[in-house]
């Protein structure tokens, strides 16, 4: 049995681990994760339907951890986790060579060849992801985890501003599809340096799990109520922010509000900079508050985020600004939901001696619903592609995602209202005390 570290070991690391997710988030927002990808899949000319297919990749993927979260943890969950992290990169650098697949063979050999690619990643960042829920749920100290998760969200989200505010200038000052090899470049150099910087990250020992009693232990976990409601919950919350807030609202603002890519990658880092000024400000009302609290409240502001979309002015003077505030009230509620949902899930939800157990459902589930998400939009857009029209706002063919993605968003909120979580203060009655306190001017 490896021995367990303690807070201060714990602590005197943190930096490397704010390091990998700076790095990790700069190749995240210029490769598959950010709006670059979905605006490189639109200028390939791929249909919705098929985008939604590639998107879909990723998460499905996360199935796999169902099957070998018991041998990651026998390997060690820091050397599983870095050797597919740096495998990914590898395959990611793969898609510089679109451009040569697509005047070489032709349309269809391109979607065929992108969508290998992305399949390979996806089965690479399945296997490392297993293996890393279980690793940082070891390396946090239980009192700093809504903290750090704050603290790695505004350095994370500074890094991506950054990253965009770069790629904006690249996609109006450059043409075609040598911009996105630009930046598709640069982000797999920042994905080799975050392998550098989470090999410094310490625990992550191999652990004696047997095979049997990992899956009659994953059946046992299915029995938790809290558990059930949260997978049910986020469930229905990932389906809005996968298919409303991650994977369409690049194109809707480029096909119907009338922006320009630059445009759109501008209000995307303005969304970045919300979520980072807001994000410690989350962390210490969840480490204070509760979990709970901060994650119903934030989850309640992006109920605002569909219904402002389908209010907002097209190819108007004012459409740029609108748009940005829209993301910015996003960028924020999405701050708010990740920190709190973070620390709900690893202090309120997973036991520590069953992380990789809990973890392994949560992550398949997650990939089944994150999946479906950009299926589903994909073809709603598609389906309704010759809407349009004008009632007490503009009609067009994503507004049945919206209206869905509000249903979606406010089923999934009532459902996690419904878990059990001792001991919380509430965000009222703590802001109220701060104030009184003089600790919050």
């Amino acid at each position: 049995m490896p021995e367990e570290l303690t807070d201060r070991e714990k602590m005197r690391k943190i930096p490397w681990s704010i390091s990998f997710s700076a790095t990790s988030s700069v190749f995240g927002a210029l490769t598959l994760f950010g709006p670059v990808f979905v605006l490189f899949l639109n200028e390939l000319g791929l249909p919705k339907t098929r985008i939604g297919f590639i998107l879909s990749l990723l998460p499905f993927a996360g199935l796999l951890a169902l099957f070998i979260a018991s041998s990651v943890a026998r390997i060690g969950v820091k050397r599983v986790f870095v050797t597919f992290y740096l495998l990914r990169k590898i395959v990611t650098s793969l898609l510089i060579l679109t451009p040569w697949v697509l005047s070489r063979y032709g349309s269809e050999a391109t979607f065929i060849f992108v969508t290998l690619v992305v399949g390979a990643f996806a089965l690479c960042r399945a296997t490392a992801e297993t293996a890393i829920y279980p690793w940082f749920h070891e390396i946090v100290p239980e009192y700093f985890r809504g903290r750090y998760h704050g603290i790695s969200h505004i350095i994370g989200l500074l890094a991506s501003a950054l990253a965009l505010a770069a790629a904006s200038y690249v996609m109006d000052n450059f043409s075609g599809l040598g911009r996105f090899q630009i930046l598709v470049g640069a982000g797999v150099a920042f994905g080799l340096l975050s392998v550098l910087c989470v090999t410094q990250v310490p625990g992550g020992a191999p652990r004696s799990i047997e095979g049997r009693k990992h899956f009659g232990s994953i059946r046992q976990a299915l029995g938790d109520r809290d558990l059930l409601l949260y997978l049910l919950g986020m469930g229905l919350v990932l389906l809005f922010i996968r298919t409303v807030v991650m994977s369409f609202i690049p194109l809707f603002m480029k096909e119907q509000v009338g922006l320009t890519n630059g445009q759109v990658l501008l209000i995307e880092v303005g969304s970045y900079t919300a979520g980072l000024l807001s994000s410690y400000l989350w962390g210490w009302a969840a480490d204070h508050a509760g979990s709970k609290s901060v994650t119903i409240l934030a989850l309640s502001l992006m109920l605002i985020l569909p219904v402002w979309l389908m209010l907002m002015p097209r190819n108007s003077p004012t459409s740029f600004l609108l748009a940005a505030a829209a993301l910015v009230i996003s960028g924020t509620a999405s701050a708010g939901w990740l920190v709190g949902d973070q620390r709900l899930l690893y202090v309120n939800v997973v036991p520590f001696e069953k992380r990789t157990e809990y973890m392994a459902i949560y992550y398949a589930w997650m990939g089944i619903v994150g999946g479906f998400g950009p299926i589903i939009a994909g073809a709603f857009i598609d389906l309704f592609q010759d809407l349009e029209g004008w009632w007490a706002f503009t009609i067009d063919p994503y507004t049945p995602l919206f209206i869905a993605g509000l249903g979606s968003l406010g089923t999934g909120l009532f459902i996690l209202s419904k878990i059990r979580v001792d001991g919380e203060l509430g965000i009222g009655r703590i802001v109220g005390r701060a104030i009184k306190r003089g600790r919050i001017q």
